[in-house]
């Protein structure tokens, strides 16, 4: 009869392929009408818009394993980020590249900047947060002032409530590998491993597991639904964010980085993505990308659009809104601590990037190992 991974995302596309490669038997079921999960992309009227920003980082270790840039048609992303600050626009880029760039703000003193690499060389710590831990490395005024609003807008959330060591993780994969999207949407990364696998169903919602008793389970899906699913709590609290795509003529926004504030803003990030893949929107268009924490009004959006990018508001056109619940596992400041199982009943098995990292690399070994502990499991 085989195994059943209850998930079309990230984690389940992982847990269902490594199940197959290892020679099993397996069906995959998804609720919704695609695969993917929150790694899924629209096609309106010339544009791809992708549900929710997000990059895809080409040195995780989950991607490299799959093997799988080749296959997209990877577009490199630039390796800095502009925040506004009160003395205009200052970037902070890797230092490989660019090692005198962050240096050369007037925010914050030498000492203070290279605070950061001490942070980065520190080993892991309990119970602190990246925000804490930043600042006990001397970082000072350039975190407060720079550094804060870059990770705000990299995490989507406060950093006084991401674990520093999961903070410290997630920062140094980027300096590692490139980060980018497919030309045809981020979408294009899960429609690739989809590809691999045989046994899919679509809009094949699974109310509960009993009709699949004798067969081992893994539940890949939303830690919300897992809950209901095994009758289990909720493991950690989530971010719930929202992002507006608007277009405007081509040539008015030039950059290609993404942008963020330095001072009290209601975006947390906003990006010319068709400057970075050309191929998201029409020649004669650009379209940008726009992240908040909350649910704004339009107006709003347009009132932060016009000060992140210094142009009048109406020349930006909204071409979509999406909400997207539970969009990253928040991992507030934790104990240290071994790796859990994945097994969470005779025969059932959980994934899902809230049990490892909040990433795709955390959601792709999520998966992974929930179904190397299932072939391993003698139940």
């Amino acid at each position: 009869m085989g195994a059943v991974v209850i998930g079309g995302g990230l984690a389940g596309l992982s847990a269902a392929l490594t199940l197959q490669e290892a020679g099993e038997e397996v069906e995959l079921f998804e609720a919704s009408d695609g695969i993917g999960g929150r790694v899924r992309s629209d096609y309106v009227d010339g544009f791809i818009l992708d549900r929710g920003f997000q990059l895809i980082n080409s040195g995780y270790p989950e991607i490299k394993r799959l093997g799988v840039i080749p296959e997209i048609q990877f577009r490199k992303a630039s390796r800095s980020v502009d925040v506004i600050t009160q003395f205009g626009l200052t970037a902070i880029g890797d230092p490989r590249q660019h090692p005198f760039q962050a240096l050369r703000s007037p925010l914050g003193s030498l000492r203070e900047k290279l605070g950061v690499l001490t942070f980065l060389g520190e080993k892991a710590k309990a119970e602190k947060s990246l925000e804490d831990a930043l600042l006990a490395s001397g970082t000072g005024d350039f975190y407060r002032n720079l550094l804060r609003p870059f990770l705000r807008g990299v995490f989507l959330a406060e950093p006084d409530q991401v674990d520093s060591n999961y903070g410290r993780e997630i920062l140094k994969s980027f300096i590692v590998g490139d980060s980018g999207l497919p030309s045809a949407g981020v979408g294009t990364l899960s429609e690739a491993i989809a590809a691999r696998i045989e046994n899919i169903h679509l809009s094949a919602e699974v109310k509960d597991l009993d009709q699949f008793q004798g067969r081992k389970v893994i539940v890949a899906t939303s830690d919300r639904v897992a809950a209901r699913l095994l009758s289990t709590s909720e493991n950690r609290r989530h971010v719930d964010s929202y992002t507006w795509y608007h277009s405007l003529p081509a040539g008015i926004i030039t950059s290609d980085r993404l942008r963020v504030s330095s001072a009290k803003s209601s975006l947390v990030n906003s990006v010319a993505i068709s400057n970075v893949v050309p191929e998201y929107a029409p020649a004669d268009r650009t379209l940008i990308s726009s992240t908040a924490l909350s649910a704004l009004s339009e107006a709003e959006v347009l009132e932060e659009l016009s000060k992140f990018w210094r142009i009048a508001e109406d020349n930006f056109d909204l071409i979509a809104r999406y909400e997207i619940k539970q969009s990253l596992p928040l991992f507030a400041p934790m104990k240290l601590a071994s790796a859990r199982s994945s097994k969470v009943a005779d025969g059932v098995f959980q994934a899902g990037d809230y049990l490892t990292a909040g990433s795709q690399n955390g959601a792709l070994l999520s998966g992974r190992l929930a179904a190397m502990e299932l072939l391993l499991d003698k139940s």
